[in-house]
């Protein structure tokens, strides 16, 4: 029985989460272990680890976490696990390597203005990047670049006690990053005929459709062949996109689920036995997601 390829899961490609050739990894550090450039962070042990108590009455205090990353890290985001007896909010920092600086209303008396504003948080015990969820490492013309020497991502907690002054402290238990490397697209020779293939910026792919033989008339037996070349070809891009071996000609079907938005048809032929070949193509700007 032909296997058909099955089209309702919705697969965001651009944002690279559901594609085999991009990796998501976490570190996590527990709070503990903060690096020696913080400033009043007090190490106390707390349910089987170590973690950080940072207080600030008078002065703000931060607690600074250093995280080496892979050099092919494209986007991030990061969470954490703290407690907040005060009810107070408090800023999350990112040390940026690249050429912006932190306006002046947004920087905190002491930090240098390589530090960017993540985001200010009233943490419920739980704490997740959300605005935005997700960083791109790297941006064009160097403006930002999060993945410092010996690719390390900076990542700071500041305690401000605000004018006038009110007692804040928190109780850092763990802090992890999460992130994205960038998509390694396969070498053409995963297609052994040549089925998918890059060029011009653009990844294409071609599928075969033959006309059934119990068609009523030719137009629907070559409207049924483009069908049958037009989802042969979504199968093939779609695994080659996912990393799934493409089998050679006459060596049966596979099914891969998933949906192919931004592709297009790039060109359709017509062959004198009845059976069609159709490419589509879809743009590498729309697997790979990148920060103008």
């Amino acid at each position: 029985m032909r296997r058909l390829i099955i089209l309702h899961i919705f697969i965001i490609l651009f944002l690279m989460v559901n594609n085999a050739n991009a990796e998501l990894l976490n570190i996590t550090l527990d709070g503990g272990s903060y690096s020696p450039f913080s400033k009043g962070c007090i190490g106390i042990d707390r349910d089987n680890s170590r973690s950080c108590l940072l207080s600030a009455i008078n002065n703000g205090e931060y607690a600074i976490y250093d995280f080496e990353v892979r050099a092919d890290i494209e986007q991030l985001g990061a969470y954490a696990s703290i407690e907040n007896p005060s009810g107070r909010e408090i800023d999350v920092y990112i040390y940026n390597y690249g050429t912006r600086r932190e306006i002046p209303l947004l920087s905190k008396p002491g930090l240098a203005n390589r530090w960017i504003r993540w985001e200010s948080v009233l943490v419920d015990k739980e704490w997740r990047s959300s605005s935005p969820e997700f960083l791109t490492s790297r941006s064009g013309g160097r403006e930002l670049d999060l993945v410092g020497p010996h690719n390390i991502v900076r990542l700071m907690f500041y305690a401000d006690p605000g004018m006038p002054p009110k007692n804040e402290m928190f109780v850092i238990k763990s802090v992890t990053l999460a992130y994205e490397t960038a998509v390694n697209f396969p070498n053409n020779s995963a297609s052994t005929d040549k089925k998918v293939w890059i060029e011009n910026g653009k990844i294409l792919a071609y599928g075969i459709g033959r006309p059934p033989q119990n068609a009523v008339n030719q137009a629907q037996a070559r409207a049924m062949a483009i069908r049958a070349a037009t989802v042969d070809a979504q199968r093939n891009l779609l695994s080659y996109l996912k990393g799934v071996p493409i089998p050679p000609a006459g060596n049966g079907r596979i099914t891969v689920a998933g949906s192919l938005p931004g592709a297009r048809t790039e060109n359709t032929e017509y062959f004198d036995d009845g059976s069609v070949r159709v490419t589509l193509a879809i743009s590498t700007k729309r697997v790979i997601a990148r920060s103008p």
